[in-house]
């Protein structure tokens, strides 16, 4: 059951906004434009955009790139007689875009037994990326803290980048996360809690530090790929390490701790989770859960502090489709117990889509035919009629990604408020 509805209409809240933040708004979401296209887009006029994208281009937030190969002109109110598809008379247009040189940002993502950094410019895209495995469970807060410290500080060297050209940091993790202090409550990847991450390093680069769940910043970097899943209210199930949710309102984070539907109960007598209780769903669906259960019966190397890699779990899977009946029941309890996440947050928040991420969905084909059969069971079928559910498995790596999005966002919120 995938991809079963057309997305319901986006409801723009760009009225909400300053016109400088719309105007920025509009190029990161929808890449280069002309003048003509950029006040269509903002509802502004054509006199206002061209002089509010005059002192941005002065200010070096924006830049003129390539001679647009479209029908639009810079003669913004000049249209062709027939008005056929908005083409104009006049000179060609010339695409404005956003600044790559403008600032930097720097992502991390902290997960079992690995440090991931990357750092973006302006636009978005990938500078340059670093992986630090270790034993994150082994670190005090102190020690957490000059690690993603000197990580962020090694490629800001590799990228020859200013200190002063760096605008913001993104710290996703696993588990609970108050956005509003930048603490994390509690994390599998860690052995401590009631870590203050966010102010430490605020005070070592002097800049504003973002903290998400890692499944808020997958959901922000899939529905930003994809512009359509970001219509209406998206709800992202990520499975991999563990099991999190992240919830997207036209393409902007909400309830921004991030869901723990993970460790919504199945079975009060069930299987072992690592939260301490038994009977979640992420005892019967996650990584290590499923790696740690095939190893009471196969004989499968153990795994770095209960977490299998990702090659461990490929050879998993490659043993499942050996025709092995005991992992098979096991991916087909994976299966129920994911149509089990997806019925809550169907029957909870009644989202215009579902997006089923994460590593963990490599394995969806061993586990489809039990997740459908649950999932016809478990909703009432004119909700489910009514979500639209994608499925797109995806590297931990777009972790990172999501939340170069998310810090570009409340970059550009703080540089707008800053210049009114």
């Amino acid at each position: 059951m995938v991809d079963q509805i057309e997305p319901s209409r986006r409801v723009s809240n760009t009225a909400r906004e300053s016109n400088r933040g719309r105007l920025v708004d509009v190029l990161r979401r929808q890449g280069p434009l002309p003048r003509v296209a950029l006040a269509r887009s903002t509802g502004l006029s054509f006199p206002a955009v061209s002089g509010l994208t005059s002192r941005l281009i002065a200010e070096e937030l924006l830049c003129e790139s390539e001679t647009a190969a479209t029908p639009w002109s810079e003669d913004g109110e000049e249209e062709d007689a027939d008005g056929l598809n908005g083409r104009r008379r006049g000179r060609p247009a010339v695409l404005l875009t956003l600044n790559p040189e403008f600032g930097r940002i720097a992502a991390v993502s902290v997960r079992m037994n690995l440090i991931e950094t990357l750092i973006a410019d302006f636009r978005g895209s990938g500078v340059a990326q670093s992986r630090l495995a270790l034993s994150t469970r082994a670190l005090d807060a102190g020690a957490l803290r000059d690690l993603v410290i000197a990580q962020i500080n090694a490629l800001l060297d590799a990228t020859a980048t200013p200190r002063h050209r760096l605008l913001g940091i993104g710290i996703a993790l696993q588990g609970i996360v108050n956005v509003d202090t930048g603490t994390t409550l509690w994390s599998p990847a860690l052995s401590i809690t009631e870590v203050d991450l966010a102010t430490p390093i605020r005070q070592a680069f002097g800049v504003d530090v973002v903290m998400a769940n890692d499944a808020v910043a997958v959901a922000l970097a899939l529905t930003a790929a994809e512009p359509a899943l970001a219509q209406g209210l998206s709800a992202t199930i990520m499975a991999g390490h563990g099991i999190g949710m992240g919830v997207v309102a036209d393409g902007e984070a909400r309830w921004g701790a991030g869901s723990e539907i993970g460790h919504v109960k199945l079975a009060p007598d069930g299987p072992q989770c690592r939260c301490g209780q038994r009977g979640c769903i992420e005892a019967y669906l996650a990584d290590y859960a499923l790696y740690r259960d095939a190893r009471t019966f196969l004989d499968l190397p153990p795994a770095d502090s209960q977490q299998p890699s990702e090659g461990q779990m490929a050879l998993l899977r490659e043993r499942a489709l050996g025709g092995d009946p005991r992992l098979e029941h096991l991916f087909l309890q994976a299966g129920r117990a994911l149509a089990e996440a997806v019925a809550a947050t169907i029957s909870v928040l009644r989202p215009h889509h579902v997006i089923l991420a994460g590593p963990g969905l490599m394995a969806f084909d061993m586990m489809r035919h039990a997740y459908e059969e649950r999932l016809e069971q478990a909703v009432l079928p004119w909700l489910l009629r009514s979500t639209a559910i994608h499925l797109r498995p995806s590297e931990s790596a777009v972790i990172v990604e999501g939340m170069v999005r998310r810090t570009l966002r409340v970059v550009d919120q703080n540089h707008m408020e800053a210049t009114e």
